[in-house]
């Protein structure tokens, strides 16, 4: 099942692959401004990325530079190296006594995850899910070089620190681990089957996303958003519906609403989330359009 969807992600990959020509990054870029010329920047970010990503185009510099807030989910840079927040959510991903991982994986998945996670067996079978699944997808990013640390949010984050510049985070690290938490078991154990089974194979879908971003390819990101689970992925229909509605959906009611509130109150600010909010009938963009504001598309 996972090696038919894997090569349906190649497939897709090559195509996309096929159609770029450009090696500048051009991502998704919209100002929405009010009818009283009132104005906020979305960028679509990707959250993994490697050096020749950058720069990332003079869209990307217009909103920064005529923004006074970035607006992120969460600063991945002021918590790089925090000791503090590192342990809080460690424990938060971690089962206290009476609990492990190979009462809530599959035991497939467990031994899987046992030998290529390359951690103890004693540690991993602490670690709740959602951390299996990080492992994973860290394990899949590093298989085709990609780096978290080269990721948009955290290079914006980074010259907004250096540059003085007001930094608003639009969850935080508590509702992200609670986001992370409430993951179906299902989907957590499906992923990580096929990212620790056939990293390059699931790196390619990754590296087919980042193709896509860089060159603001919205309706190859609209596809890639539509087909998360893979048509062989019936029995987890209904998983992965909750699984959108946990990580995307539901947090897009809480980024509407404080958009609204940024252009209510006249803040120019730069909303730099990840791409998978921005796009799509559900996504920021069209939900501002259809509240009434008037959105288009920087630098196309």
């Amino acid at each position: 099942m996972k090696k038919r969807l894997l090569t349906g992600l190649l497939a897709a990959a090559l195509l996309l692959q096929t159609s770029y020509a450009s090696a500048e990054s051009h991502p998704l870029v919209y100002r929405v401004r009010d009818g009283e010329g009132r104005q906020i920047y979305l960028l679509g970010t990707i959250h993994v990325g490697n050096a020749d990503m950058y720069p990332l185009g003079e869209a990307v510099e217009e909103a920064y530079r005529e923004s006074d807030t970035l607006a992120v989910e969460l600063d991945l840079y002021a918590y790089n190296g925090n000791i503090f927040s590192s342990l809080k959510y460690a424990f938060a991903l971690m089962y206290g006594i009476g609990d492990d991982a190979e009462k809530h994986l599959s035991p497939e998945t467990y031994a899987l995850g046992v030998e290529k996670l390359g951690l103890p067996e004693m540690a991993l079978k602490r670690m709740r899910p959602a951390m299996w699944y990080s492992l994973a997808e860290n394990y899949m990013i590093a298989s085709v070089g990609l780096e978290a640390m080269q990721g948009v949010d955290y290079s914006l984050l980074k010259r907004a620190h250096q540059d003085g510049k007001t930094i608003c985070e639009l969850e935080g690290l508590d509702e992200q681990m609670a986001a992370m938490l409430a993951i179906p078991e299902e989907v957590i154990d499906y992923e990580i089957q096929a990212m620790l089974t056939y990293p390059e194979e699931s790196g390619q879908g990754l590296l087919n996303l980042f193709e896509a971003w860089r060159h603001g390819d919205e309706a190859a990101l609209c596809s890639l958003l539509d087909a998360q689970g893979g048509e062989d992925a019936e029995e987890l229909e209904e998983a992965y519906a909750d699984y959108n509605d946990v990580l995307i959906l539901s947090r897009n009611d809480g980024f509407e609403r404080q958009a609204k509130e940024y252009l209510e109150k006249g803040e120019k600010a730069l909303i730099a989330i990840g791409a998978f909010h921005i796009i799509g009938p559900d996504g920021l963009a069209q939900r501002l359009a259809r509240a009434g504001y008037i959105v288009e598309r920087v630098g196309e």
